[in-house]
Parts: structure tokens; C-alpha cells; sequence
């Protein structure tokens, strides 16, 4: 089986780097791009249209995309695009779209509206809005005590450190975008929904409310960070494995 890695919002194909080789260690192949505007292509424009781009792109037949947290956005549009290639979507601590919505009317705003509190300071003092060289408008966090907080409370610091070192401004322009997605509203493919149980970027209660989204859905859980990948990349690795395994096909 092989395994099409999606990550999430300020991050990029590095942070796969702990469960790629667990996933292999279990007989699979795994493949970890990055989305235009994050990791090695912040340079390049990012929109919902260069994302489909990219991950059509690699998708070849059978393949089992995970996208973990913004990277839900980008397996959905990538199902839209090729969903005779795709054999299974994982969502792992992952957004799913709204019919003609924007990332921030799919998700309530959870962005502005808890990660003050969770982070226990003003959103201002954590985050700041920085113009990037042939991207435009961006999104960066200023304090890795922020990033820790919301994504890595359960990773070792060694872990914490690394990943801050590579977090990357996060474009605005794809979140302004609203999303068109007819034939991954209609297709038959499987779904499955991993919700990371001690996660402090978001509540249980918007999983629920994203796996209804997503219809007919299986669900596992691992008691983890937002960051399962880096804080437990066996478990995970065996949690993924398992959703190959279809108990809804």
C-alpha cells in the first residue's frame, strides 16, 4: 500500500520524518509532498488550485491520502480531482470543507476563537500577519511556548525544538477560497477519521462535527498531541495501517 502524507497549516513534508520509516518497517511505501506555499515551496503561489496541482501530480492508482489537520482541506481536493485514483482518504486531526465555504466558515473560526485561551495570551502577542517575497500575505507564529502549546505539548523538547525550527509562514490567500467539490461530495471512496485525543488545538466537538461532514466514516482514536506523527509515530503508523484494512469499504 502506499501512503500520499499531507501535512498541515506552517508545516511541510519534514514533519513526516519519524512515521515515514515506521510506515515502511510495516511493508508500505510512502510518498510526502510539500503543498505550494509550505516547506520547500513557500515561494510558489498557493491557492486551492496549486494545490490540486501538486498532489494530482504524484496520485497514482490505489494510493491511501492522509491529511493531517489543514491537510484535510487538501485530500478532499485532491479526491475531487483524481477520485478514480484514490483508493482511501484518512483524516487525521484533519479539517473537511463546506459546499461553497471558506476554511475559516469550515472550521468556525477555532483559529481566533480558542487558541488565545489555550495558548494563554493575546492571539497578537503569538501571531503576526508578515508579506512574503512571491506569496503574499502570510500567517506566522512568533513564540514556540504558542506552537508547543497547540501542536507538540507531548513531544519531547529535543522534538518541540526541531519542528520549531522548521514551522514556515502559513499564506492567507487559500483560506479566502471557497471550495467547489462535486465529486468528492459523491464518490464512494472510503473514509476514515483518526481523532488524537489529548488534542489542544481543537475540540472533540469539531471532529464530530467534521466526520459528519464526511457522511459514512469510520473512527480510531490515539491519545496524543495534534502531532501523533511526532510524539507516537509507531502507534500511529499501526493506527493507519489499520484503516487500510477497511472496516467500511
Amino acid at each position: 500500500m502506499r501512503f500520499v502524507l499531507v501535512h498541515g497549516g506552517y508545516h511541510g513534508a519534514w514533519c513526516w520524518e519519524r512515521l515515514e520509516p515506521e510506515l515502511v518497517a510495516l511493508g508500505h511505501s510512502v510518498i510526502a509532498p510539500d503543498l505550494p506555499g509550505c516547506g520547500e515551496r513557500l515561494a510558489e503561489a498557493a491557492t486551492l488550485t496549486s494545490w490540486r496541482g501538486a498532489l494530482r501530480d504524484v496520485i497514482t492508482e490505489g494510493d491511501v491520502l492522509v491529511g493531517h489537520s489543514m491537510g484535510g482541506f487538501a485530500i478532499s481536493l485532491a479526491a475531487d480531482e483524481v477520485p478514480d485514483k484514490v483508493a482511501r482518504l484518512v483524516y487525521l486531526s484533519a479539517a473537511v470543507p463546506v459546499e461553497g465555504g471558506t476554511m475559516g466558515e469550515a472550521t468556525a473560526e477555532t483559529v481566533a476563537r480558542e487558541w488565545p485561551a489555550t495558548v494563554g495570551m493575546p492571539f497578537q502577542d503569538f501571531m503576526e500577519v508578515v508579506e512574503v517575497p512571491n506569496q503574499g500575505l502570510c500567517a506566522r507564529l512568533t513564540k514556540q511556548a504558542a506552537a508547543n502549546a497547540l501542536f507538540y505539548h507531548d513531544c519531547s523538547a529535543m522534538d518541540q525544538n526541531w519542528a520549531w525550527e522548521r514551522l514556515t509562514p502559513l499564506p492567507v490567500a487559500p483560506s479566502l477560497e471557497p471550495f467547489h467539490l462535486p465529486r468528492f461530495w459523491s464518490t464512494p471512496i472510503p473514509r476514515d477519521f483518526v481523532i488524537t485525543t489529548d488534542d489542544r488545538s481543537h475540540t472533540v466537538a469539531m471532529d464530530n462535527l467534521f466526520m459528519k461532514r464526511l457522511g459514512r466514516t469510520t473512527a480510531y482514536s490515539i491519545v496524543s498531541s495534534h502531532s501523533p506523527f511526532l510524539s507516537r509515530p509507531v502507534d500511529t503508523a499501526r493506527v493507519l495501517e489499520t484503516c487500510t484494512k477497511g472496516s467500511l469499504d
